[in-house]
């Protein structure tokens, strides 16, 4: 049922397999071009060089929020792979140093799209349960793409003179692949579409991302779900009533331990959306996966194999239920309609809840509630549901690229609403205002982002990947492949590619575990191994060892210092800053994440060398440390679990206050 949306996340990611190609490749680059260029009179020539593809990426990242908005989502990565294809030409090209360095912030500037665009785009796209793993799948990518480029280098490296214009300017040919798949395969995003008021053209890319026979029923309600949610910026709460039924159900059995922490200076520290988030996991869990009565409205696009064989053999009793309930309420669409979609749903009684949201019965119990629910997800539901879907999955597919609705789907069938869906997404004016940046919900939400980003950056990770190669030489741990008749230099490069290699099953482990342990779980049991790695590498460089036990010593404290970050500290901030937004603000707030990455990547790139020189890596490392332990408590305080919640509701939980969570 989700290949297609499988699919989508692996070919978006391959953006990030260029970020970890030319990450890799232009340190090695920059030690040939100097020699050509004649640049080895000032060493500010080697930050220059390194740091204009960032200041590019932060040039492009002030406006990707509005760009990502006003284009969409699927044209701001074909614009970013054009990018790349164009600096790619250009360097490997480069006459000179100028050249060189306009196609340098052109690259730059591609990569700032693509970071940015790439993790929203993922979560925009999948559904709960499978949000974390495919929100992971860009690091997978950017990783990948590391070990193809130390391949590349390792192979120019064995010869007499290496071409430094082929190692970064070979980057335009995969642009070129991922430029193809964006065009020819990627539909947009549903999310993106419904906040634009395109509502048929988001069923048509739901439709093709969710499977053909998944949609007459899974995503209209995951549809109502995203139309409703388009409310939650507003001045009118929309998921008010859910969230209180939510707090006082899942806080019951809590609360009196959480009266016993009121006055302890863990609550005054923490932000008890962990412990809200964390009670509703632990019920969800309890519950098990395949029904959720906190949330039910999950179980209309969570599907679960064993659900649909036993719910099929009911179903046309169902279906006879449906009819007699939905022709008896039918009369009762009238303009009195304001309750929310969401509130309704986490109101509603046990016994519906148990018969209706299933991947069967969405729709029926959205219609038999139909005077509870708002006018948009009523009237979308049943608009939805009165057309039968006879086309096949090609067809399907290219009306998802072309986002464009179908002449069959806008001009026919039988229910009245069908004309006002069309007038809303010809009329509709719902562009993000910058003004909702300043809302208690998503300012919460942004401070967390943005610190996050800052705090992973911190970590020095960065920095100790760029120069792997050359902390190797230093330390000498070249010596012990030394009998395999290689250079000191090339065989650094080999140990390199080896350690990006050897992370590859961490990060599959990281994609396999990220909806089943969480986000929260997997940051508080990798950030502890990599703050132990960190301190071993500042220790093995001050205690004194044989110079055999030192090297595989530190050797194998290095491997064990990536292997973490890759588990956690790399991939979950990005997750988190994908999924903590409504759909309105997320392109813009993430934006403002992006660049506080980049301007942390950017004091990275500066400081490493100068702590590298000033106080030795033992030094360095014993920072990153004790910045690591900064992270551990900071994600224990303030980080909550966002896992198998739909983006909507993570959006709308952030709005509540430390009271209102008491």
């Amino acid at each position: 049922m989700m290949k297609s949306t499988v699919f989508s996340a692996v070919a978006v990611s391959i953006g990030y397999t260029l970020l970890g190609w030319d990450f890799t490749t232009v340190l090695e680059a920059n030690i040939h071009m100097k020699k050509e260029f004649d640049l080895n009179n000032g060493p500010s020539i080697d930050g220059i060089i390194l740091a204009v593809s960032v200041f590019g990426s932060i040039a492009t990242t002030v406006f990707a929020g509005s760009l990502l908005d006003w284009l969409g989502r699927r044209a701001a990565l074909v614009y970013s792979s054009l990018l790349l294809i164009s600096g790619g030409l250009l360097m490997v090209w480069s006459p000179n140093i100028y050249i060189l360095l306009l196609a340098r912030l052109i690259v730059g500037s591609g990569s700032g799209l693509v970071f940015t665009c790439v993790p929203i785009y993922i979560s925009e796209t999948s559904p709960p349960d499978m949000r974390g793993s495919l929100g992971t799948m860009p690091q997978f990518m950017f990783f990948v793409g590391i070990v193809f480029s130390y391949c590349l280098i390792f192979w120019m490296t064995l010869m007499p003179s290496p071409n430094w214009r082929i190692m970064i300017g070979a980057i335009f040919a995969p642009s070129m692949v991922y430029f193809a798949l964006l065009v020819l395969y990627l539909p947009e995003s549903p999310r993106w579409l419904v906040s634009d008021g395109k509502i048929s053209e988001a069923r048509i890319s739901l439709q093709w991302l969710r499977g053909k026979d998944d949609v007459s029923d899974t995503s209209a309600g995951e549809i109502a779900l995203i139309a409703d949610g388009m409310n939650m910026i507003s001045d009118t709460p929309v998921g008010g009533h859910a969230i209180g039924t939510v707090r006082s159900q899942s806080f019951l059995g809590t609360n009196i331990s959480q009266m016993s922490r009121h006055s302890t200076f863990y609550w005054h520290l923490s932000d008890p959306l962990v412990d809200f988030l964390g009670s509703i996991h632990e019920s969800m869990s309890e519950l098990g996966a395949g029904r959720n009565s906190y949330f039910p409205v999950f179980n209309s696009f969570n599907i679960v194999e064993q659900e649909r064989t036993s719910e099929q053999r009911g179903n046309d009793s169902v279906h006879q239920q449906t009819r007699e309930a939905y022709s008896a309420e039918e009369g009762n669409n009238g303009d009195n309609l304001q309750a929310s979609l969401l509130s309704h749903v986490a109101t509603a009684e046990v016994n519906d809840i148990n018969a209706s949201f299933t991947s069967e019965g969405s729709s029926s119990y959205l219609r038999r509630h139909g005077t509870s629910t708002s006018g948009l997800a009523q009237d979308l539901i049943s608009s939805l549901h009165d057309h039968d879907i006879e086309e096949d999955d090609e067809e399907i597919h290219v009306a998802a690229l072309s986002s464009q609705p179908t002449l069959d789907m806008v001009n026919t069938g039988l229910h009245p609403f069908r004309q006002q869906m069309v007038r809303l997404s010809e009329t509709a004016d719902i562009k993000p205002k910058w003004r909702v940046l300043l809302q208690p919900g998503v300012r919460h939400a942004l401070c967390y982002g943005m610190l996050i980003q800052a705090l992973q950056q911190s970590a020095g990770i960065s920095g100790l990947l760029r120069y792997t190669p050359q902390i190797l030489e230093e330390v000498g741990v070249v010596s012990l492949f030394s009998d395999i008749g290689l250079d000191s230099h090339s065989t650094s490069i080999l140990i390199s590619a080896l350690n990006a290699l050897l992370m590859i099953p961490c990060i599959t482990a990281a994609v396999m575990l990220m909806d089943i342990c969480g986000r929260r779980a997997l940051l508080l049991v990798s950030i502890p191994i990599l703050i132990l790695s960190l301190a071993t590498i500042s220790l093995s460089n001050v205690v004194e060892m044989g110079s055999l036990v030192h090297e595989i010593f530190f050797q194998l404290s290095l491997t064990i210092c990536f292997c973490s970050y890759v588990v956690g500290l790399g991939p979950i901030p990005n997750i988190l800053c994908s999924e903590m937004f409504p759909t309105r603000a997320r392109a813009t707030c993430a934006s403002f994440c992006s660049l506080t990455f980049w301007f942390g990547r950017l004091l990275s790139i500066y400081c490493f060398p100068v702590m590298l020189s000033t106080i030795g890596l033992s030094g360095a490392c014993g920072i990153y440390a004790l910045v690591c332990c900064m992270v551990l408590v900071f994600v224990y305080l303030r980080v909550p679990e966002t896992k198998g919640l739909p983006l909507e509701l993570i959006a709308e939980i952030f709005k509540f206050s430390k009271q209102e969570c008491l």
